[in-house]
């Protein structure tokens, strides 16, 4: 989107302070334990607010026990290059800081962190950063070198003290490679067509949104806006059943009508009616909030300002105890802007329904911050389970399905309902911990604009450090596993690498999107697959004549820092050996644990040799393997290492072979964060 003129700052000079203060009715424990029913229907109240354009690793890179810029299991560039270090031009260039760089001139003394700019990020910005997987071209491909910079807790304070008291999901994607609005209409409907392959603002769009759903279902809600000053970003707006309705329609009153002037700005009318709502009983069951340019944290606009607007909505829902205690408020954001993040999006499978515009995949798109604000995701806790906009949706699906008012969204592609979750697994509805939480006071920086802004330049270029420390995580309802099964000569100087993978075991209970990312000696860009809970995959890579001669390196991801790397020269003596992996239950301790074994094909005897890489501190272990024979051994994972592991496996005949095994082990319980 382009820069607007802001407008609207009366009234908001003074701060937010810290904590909140509440209204009248306030409740027992035990009051409050006596209507409870410890499920999902015990949410009365969901409220959507979905800010603007900011990237996973832009936000939260830094951010303690997340998957940021400290993952062991990014993929590797052409070159052998970590994601970290993206080209830039004739030289390389690490995420650099954005707020290190000097304030910008008539800018109120305000340093870049607060006013730093928007990038391109249209269709086809987004996908040539993304570039078929291969997450290479950040800087060509957005066009600038801001496209690597980031904030941290020193310059978003708020964010991160929601993040720290409720819970952050580090693997919510935005719906599609694209701008705002497509996003949002995946947000609001569930799907795009070829309209959106431009990344515009979409209108005229005629198929069901997920209000009109909600409505048939009667199930009450809500846009809260200023109509004149939404900066675009209510998609009813974009569809023509909107449009075309007049007051009186609960389509125009409920979805395209402008909150009461209370006090001539916008985030204070918006606070004020949701305020108002809760305060006489008659907030809706599902609301969708949507901020004006000034406060929607767009890169135009400061982020210090967009922290306050969502600190007004807290305070406003906090103002009923019984309100508060009974919502759940989703801070997500629509897409990354051109903002760097690391982690490759999962991608369908070539010929995928509903998920392909003239050959190219909608997305996933990048990873965008989302923030889970209720009782029952209090205490810092982090979900890594896939989830993009349409979760959103699908989770307003499960829980109307609980309350005997189902209202289902029919747009939502299979694939996608296969890969991404419903969002019901960040919660913890057994045990709430009520009330709001204390947070850092916010005020709005007020500056008048933010561009037109000059490029600024990298003042460092080194790989972030993330915060020390973990936090509490999700169980997640997957079990990836994989390896390199064996080596198939044929004639022809035909060499095929056979690939299994697998997601299996008791916690697998949805699909698990992998990729295999050919690093090198073969064309990079990765390929993309879907194995169904309780399945097995399993495809080949030709890397014979005219595909590396028989050297390969290849990578193998899935969700949650799964990875496996496979490197060798298939004419070397490494070509007998191989390792494959699978979770089993450890004799004696009842702990899961991974499995290798260790397999010797050729003539003569060969030395396996595992060495941990992290999590643990002894070590290596080595195997003698006779000619044509096997051997298998375990590591307790789950008993020493809260189920992380990363492992390395090399062979002395052969210094060309390696294969690195690293990722979690799920249990169905929580854990702790790698």
């Amino acid at each position: 989107m382009t820069p607007i003129s802001r407008r609207g700052f009366v009234g908001l000079g003074a701060s937010v302070a810290a904590g909140v203060a509440l209204g009248a009715g306030t409740r027992t424990a035990a009051q409050a334990a006596t209507t409870a029913t410890g499920t999902i229907k015990d949410v009365k109240h969901v409220v959507i607010l979905m800010q603007e354009n900011r990237s996973f690793d832009h936000y939260f890179g830094r951010l303690k026990g997340v998957r940021g810029f400290d993952d062991r299991s990014g993929i590797t560039l052409s070159g052998n290059y970590s994601v970290f270090n993206q080209p830039n031009l004739l030289s390389r260039q690490y995420p650099w800081k954005l707020s290190a760089t000097p304030p910008a001139s008539g800018k109120d003394g305000e340093t870049l962190a607060q006013c730093n700019g928007d990038l391109p990020h249209s269709w086809s910005s987004q996908h040539s950063a993304w570039n078929k997987g291969r997450m290479d071209n950040w800087v060509l491909g957005v066009g600038n070198v801001r496209s690597l910079g980031y904030l941290d807790r020193s310059d978003i304070p708020f964010h991160y003290a929601l993040a720290d008291n409720y819970t952050i999901c580090d693997a919510y994607f935005c719906s599609t490679l694209s701008a705002t609005g497509p996003n949002r209409t995946y947000l609001w409907s569930g799907k795009v067509d070829s309209s959106s392959n431009d990344g515009g603002d979409e209108s005229g769009l005629t198929w069901q949104t997920y209000a009109e759903a909600l409505q048939a279902a009667g199930v009450s809600w809500k846009v809260y806006q200023n109509a004149s000053d939404n900066y675009g970003d209510n998609a009813c707006a974009y569809f023509t059943n909107f449009t075309n309705a007049k007051a009186g329609d609960p389509l125009y009153d409920r979805g395209m009508s402008s909150v009461p002037r209370v006090t001539g700005s916008t985030p204070d009318d918006i606070a004020a009616a949701i305020r108002a709502d809760v305060q006489a009983g008659t907030l809706p069951q599902v609301s969708w909030v949507v901020a004006n340019q000034a406060f929607s944290e767009h890169p135009y606009a400061p982020p210090g300002d967009g922290a306050h607007f969502v600190n007004l909505v807290y305070q406003a829902l906090a103002a009923d105890e019984d309100v508060f205690d009974s919502t759940v408020m989703f801070l997500n954001y629509d897409e990354n802007d051109g903002y760097f993040d690391h982690v490759p999006p999962p991608s369908p499978p070539s010929g995928t329904a509903g998920e392909f515009l003239n050959g190219v995949p909608y997305g996933f798109g990048f990873r965008v911050p989302m923030i889970v604000i209720s009782p029952w995701t209090r205490g810092g806790w982090v979900s890594s389970e896939v989830f993009e906009h349409t979760s959103v949706l699908r989770f307003l699906e499960t829980w109307t399905a609980a309350l005997g008012t189902p209202a289902k969204c029919p747009n939502i592609s299979d694939w996608r309902r296969k890969v991404s979750g419903d969002l019901t697994g960040v919660f913890d509805f057994a045990n709430p911990v009520n009330g709001p939480v204390s947070l850092p006071a916010t005020t709005v920086i007020g500056i008048n604009t933010c561009g037109p802004l000059p490029n600024p330049v990298p003042t460092d270029n080194a790989l972030p450090a993330q915060e020390p420390g973990t936090r509490p995580a999700r169980a997640l309802p997957y079990q990836p596993g994989g390896y390199l099964d064996h080596l198939e000569f044929g004639s022809g100087g035909k060499i095929l690498a056979w690939f299994v993978m697998t997601n299996q075991g008791a916690p697998a209970s949805r699909a698990a999107h992998f990729s295999i990312h050919p690093n090198a000696y073969r064309d990079t860009t990765p390929w993309q697959y879907t194995v169904d809970a309780g399945g097995t995959a399993s495809d080949y890579f030709n890397i014979g004549s005219g595909y590396g001669d028989g050297k390969y390196d290849l990578t193998m991801v899935g969700p949650n820092r799964f990875l496996r790397r496979f490197q060798g020269d298939a004419t070397k003596a490494g070509k007998s050996a191989e390792v494959s992996t699978r979770y089993a239950v450890e004799p004696g301790t009842g702990k899961l644990a991974i499995y290798f074994r260790m397999t010797n094909s050729g003539s003569s005897a060969v030395r396996f040799t595992i060495t941990s890489n992290h999590y643990r501190g002894d070590g290596p272990w080595t195997y003698s393997v006779a000619a044509g024979a096997a051997t298998e051994d375990f590591f307790n994972a789950v008993a020493y290492q809260n189920g992380w592991y990363d492992f390395t496996v090399t062979v002395d005949s052969d210094a060309t072979w390696s294969r690195r095994f690293t990722g979690h082990l799920e249990t169905g319980a929580a854990s702790v964060s790698g």
